[in-house]
């Protein structure tokens, strides 16, 4: 996971844009998830299971996990990038 953002710049080469990009796709994270996972739980219900509030329940419950842990990941990766600014910033 670690290396799925690397080079996010800009035309100019500053980095601060992607990190920015990265950082408002976290919010995006917390609705993207629980939508999908019910929407899996309520088709497995409907077409397969036929137990309607259960599988939409745990789709929700695991979207929500899912959203929780894309975004633990993303701002690992924004602070790693953060200090490595700093460090070139301390250089200069």
């Amino acid at each position: 996971m670690e290396n799925k953002n690397q080079n996010k710049n800009n035309e100019d080469g500053n980095p601060m844009f992607g990190l920015l990009g990265t950082a408002s796709s976290m919010g995006m994270h917390m609705i993207s998830g629980p939508v999908v996972g019910c929407t899996l739980g309520y088709l497995c219900d409907k077409y397969i299971f036929d137990s309607w509030p259960v599988g939409a329940g745990i789709g929700v419950l695991l979207g929500i996990l899912a959203g929780f842990r894309n975004i633990y990941y993303d701002s690992q990766y924004l602070k790693k990038q953060q200090e490595k600014l700093d460090e070139n910033r301390k250089k200069l």
